[in-house]
């Protein structure tokens, strides 16, 4: 018999696929040209489930929330509004050759990662559209460019350095998003009980094609 929580997980699979399809849609019809250079980062220690410190290259997204209003607190995100994230940096994303990845910054720091990216409409880089929006980083296990399947945590913050307001009014400023420590009030995990910690699991694609296997001769019984 398939469980609740498998059900669960193969639907926020599916829900993901075709999230990610319409932000790709979304990012991709940028009507009008934009340059902006964003900068950030974590100097706080991102760990394994196991409260290790994730290897040097260990993938990191930077994406935005899709549908979420620049207003609501991460404290208040629910299951839906953590799976609207949209990567628009990092492996996966809407611009994938701007990878951000781990690395070892010594004094302590030994899983920590830094953007410097600068995107531009004109030369065929992605923004999300709908400014406001607010941005998130997602981290991975995973040093590999395939994410899928990958355990993984999103963290977003109350400040406005992590809105990403409309490049082409040029009074707006480009958002830095960063994190630079544990003890912030201001900052929510998906996983709000395993802070900076990957610990949320995806099952592999074939466990999945089993579940839904599973779960059509299930409904298929009389």
């Amino acid at each position: 018999m398939i469980s609740s929580n498998d059900h669960l997980k193969e639907q926020k699979i599916l829900k993901n696929i075709i999230k990610k399809s319409l932000a790709f849609v979304i990012l991709n019809s940028v009507t009008h040209a934009a340059s902006v250079s964003i900068g950030g980062g974590s100097f706080a220690n991102l760990l394994d489930a196991s409260g290790n410190d994730l290897p040097t290259g260990s993938q990191v997204q930077l994406g935005f929330f899709l549908g979420v209003a620049t207003s609501k607190s991460g404290d208040d995100y629910t299951s839906v509004d953590w799976d609207s994230f949209s990567p628009f940096l990092g492996v996966g994303s809407s611009n994938p050759d701007e990878v951000i990845g781990t690395f070892d910054a010594g004094g302590g720091f030994e899983s920590a990662f830094q953007i410097s990216s600068t995107l531009d409409t004109d030369l065929g880089d992605s923004l999300p559209l709908g400014f406001p929006v607010r941005l998130g980083f997602r981290i991975f296990d995973t040093t590999e460019s395939l994410i899928e399947g990958a355990a993984y945590n999103t963290v977003v913050r109350d400040v406005s350095t992590w809105v990403f307001n409309d490049p082409g009014i040029v009074t707006n400023q480009p958002p830095t998003p960063s994190i630079s420590g544990t003890d912030d009030p201001a900052m929510f995990w998906e996983d709000r009980a395993n802070p900076f910690r990957t610990s949320i699991a995806i099952p592999e694609a074939s466990s999945i094609i089993t579940l839904l296997l599973g779960a059509g001769l299930f409904a298929g019984r009389p």
